[in-house]
């Protein structure tokens, strides 16, 4: 009779480009991010996985309702991560579809759409980006505070739902501000960032399930960057591979302490009592 197999932890991981993009880019296959180092780390300890990692850049938590039945119902995942808040924090009032547009990876690399690109688009961005970061040096950061509402909110929602699903493991990150070369740009975006992340704190708390946790980034940065956001995040948005990985294993620790909780990922063939 063959030996039995445990069930692989199925982890499902969302949010914009700082889960799916290294700083900087066109490293080594082994610059993981943060959603395959947990892959990785979880294999290191004996614990079959399966990891789905649906990201997209500038992803926002408003989509959360509306995709959760496609992502969730069918996989089923045991871990969810949410990393959501940094996006929305970014543009004071610049429309954030305009930021997509004039940043797009999808562009066609043909004449015409190079010279819209070039001639168009890409000086327009330019000077309404000056105009905002002026605004925005002047402006108290409360005053988009909608938006501060809104994302918690939405995650809120989405948690809720996925609660159906035999109560996941859900995670709810941190997100860091910009480190010194983007706060030209973004001046207020750093004291946004504080405020969501209260707010998003603040969501956890207000759910109150064992099974939904607030997990912090920042201890590592200054554990392993000395506190120095220019190292941990080069680019000043996006996390260094050194990064990721710190994130990654911190969060292997918290997914293997609830596994060890779940007889169905510890004994091989358990299954709950009707």
């Amino acid at each position: 009779m063959p030996t039995p197999l445990r069930l692989p932890i199925r982890v499902l991981v969302k949010g914009p480009s700082i889960v799916n993009w290294t700083s900087w880019m066109g490293g080594p296959r082994t610059d993981f991010t943060f959603p395959r180092v947990i892959e990785e780390q979880l294999g290191a300890r004996g614990m079959p996985s399966h990891v789905q990692a649906i990201t997209m850049t500038s992803e926002q938590a408003k989509k959360l309702p509306l995709t959760w039945q496609r992502e969730v119902l069918g996989f089923s995942p045991d871990v969810i991560v949410l990393s959501y808040g940094q996006f929305e924090s970014v543009h004071l009032f610049l429309p954030r579809w305009l930021e997509r547009h004039a940043n797009s990876l999808r562009a066609r690399q043909r004449p015409v759409s190079r010279f819209y690109r070039k001639t168009l688009v890409k000086p327009v961005w330019k000077s309404l980006a000056q105009v905002q970061s002026k605004v925005d040096a002047r402006l108290k950061p409360s005053f988009k505070r909608s938006r501060v509402r809104t994302v918690p909110l939405d995650m809120e929602t989405y948690i809720k739902h996925v609660q159906r699903v035999a109560s996941p493991l859900v995670i709810v990150m941190e997100v860091l501000p910009p480190a010194e070369r983007q706060r030209t740009w973004f001046p207020g975006m750093p004291a946004r960032i504080a405020l969501m992340n209260e707010a998003n704190r603040s969501m956890v708390e207000r759910v109150a399930l064992p099974n939904v946790l607030w997990f912090t980034t920042s201890d590592l940065v200054e554990r392993d960057f000395g506190g120095d956001l220019e190292l941990a995040t080069p680019d000043g948005f996006h996390y260094s591979p050194g990064l990721h990985r710190a994130i990654g294993e911190k969060l292997t620790d918290e997914i293997a302490r609830w596994a060890a909780t779940q007889p169905h990922l510890t004994t091989p063939g358990t299954t709950s009592a009707d």
